[in-house]
């Protein structure tokens, strides 16, 4: 929804939509690589319950910013958004580590749930509302941001109720090193991977609505990748996290592939299954990779959390310009060809680590 407000209510071009995306994912990179060590040294609790407070304030400051219509403002407030919400994942996530006894994939699958709801929310509100006239979109965005905030704030409600008696303070240097070279592999391949993918997410709901889409149906798509990721991460704590990283990586180049044949929405919905089994198992692999691995799992998670908000600055600046040069196939093309080379870099680094032999072993029950 970002991109289309930005470029159809405040005038944005693509190139702007992209520096405005990396501006949001450098924010979030900042607070997800410095909470999510505090996480680990200070507790979770109130960097969790903070950061889910702050996250439904700046949610509601998008709502005010929309009355100003104003490009700039509403930009200031998306990086206020972007903090804010590399805030308290880290810390949520060591929890949930904590107290599912590492099922981060059924943990996972809600969160994708919550996120496919919300997408089907937005696509049913724009068919109720129907709007006609600018000014009908604009109370839709409004009250799409509103609900956004509520959610929020429901959230910071229960993480209120939360018992956190397994906390374990620890020393984490203020750059761990040695942990960043630890879990190189997955690091550097979801950095690969994600620029890539960021380069197509960045300018991706003009894309949908260049091959015919309205928001209705753009939300319905995107509920279609949620809903997909749920049950797939429903299904996979019972496999090893390399085997899931590879089949991520591999899977997210036939996805991008797909994408480059769809010549309508409809021709988009079984791409969007592809694309939910692909970053299903790249997520779920690579945080228990992490957090498997490193005693320090807020900082593990964080540091990948961190990684994802790198790959949100590089991807959409260059997207926003590659769009402009390439048009929208050409990039889904460069981002499939990453996709190729992050796996290349994986596989490779786990050959080079002794790890390549268990994982090809592993890989015979993956059925």
């Amino acid at each position: 929804m970002v991109p289309v407000i930005l470029q159809e209510e405040l005038g944005a071009n693509e190139s702007a939509i992209g520096l405005i995306a990396g501006a949001f994912a450098a924010a979030g990179f900042i607070s997800s690589f410095t909470f999510g060590r505090a996480s680990d040294v200070r507790g979770r609790r109130g960097i969790l319950i903070g950061g889910l407070l702050l996250s439904g304030f700046a949610t509601l400051l998008q709502v005010v910013s929309l009355f100003a219509s104003d490009l700039k403002i509403f930009a200031v407030i998306r990086v206020l958004i972007g903090f804010s919400s590399g805030v308290f994942p880290a810390a949520l996530l060591a929890y949930a580590y904590d107290n599912t006894k590492g099922k981060m994939g059924k943990f996972s699958a809600w969160g994708a749930a919550g996120w496919g709801i919300g997408n089907l929310g937005l696509g049913a509100l724009f068919w109720l509302q129907n709007p006609q006239e600018p000014q009908d979109l604009d109370l839709f965005y409004r009250v799409s941001y509103t609900l956004s905030a509520l959610s929020i704030f429901l959230s910071f409600v229960v993480a209120l109720r939360l018992p956190f008696t397994r906390e374990v303070k620890m020393n984490v240097p203020l750059f761990p090193k040695a942990l960043i070279k630890k879990n190189a592999a997955v690091y550097s391949a979801m950095l690969i991977r994600h620029t890539g993918a960021n380069m197509i997410w960045v300018t991706y709901p003009l894309f949908l609505e260049s091959i015919n889409a309205d928001m209705g149906w753009i939300g319905v798509i995107y509920a279609v990748n949620s809903f997909g990721q749920f049950f797939v991460m429903m299904a996979l704590d019972k496999y090893d996290p390399s085997i899931l990283v590879a089949v991520g990586l591999a899977s997210s180049a036939v996805t991008f592939y797909a994408f480059l044949m769809v010549g309508s929405f409809w021709e988009i919905l079984p791409a969007q299954l592809l694309l939910a089994a692909a970053w299903g198992c790249l997520y779920v692999g690579s945080l228990r990779y992490v957090m498997d691995r490193n005693r320090e799992k807020a900082t593990a998670s964080g540091v990948l959390s961190s990684t994802m908000s790198i790959s949100g600055i590089i991807g959409p600046v260059i997207g926003g310009v590659a769009v402009t040069i390439f048009q929208f196939k050409g990039t889904i093309f460069i981002a499939m060809a990453m996709s190729v080379v992050a796996l290349a870099i994986f596989l490779a680094e786990m050959k080079r680590s002794g790890e390549f032999y268990r994982l090809r072993t592993h890989s015979r029950g993956f059925v």
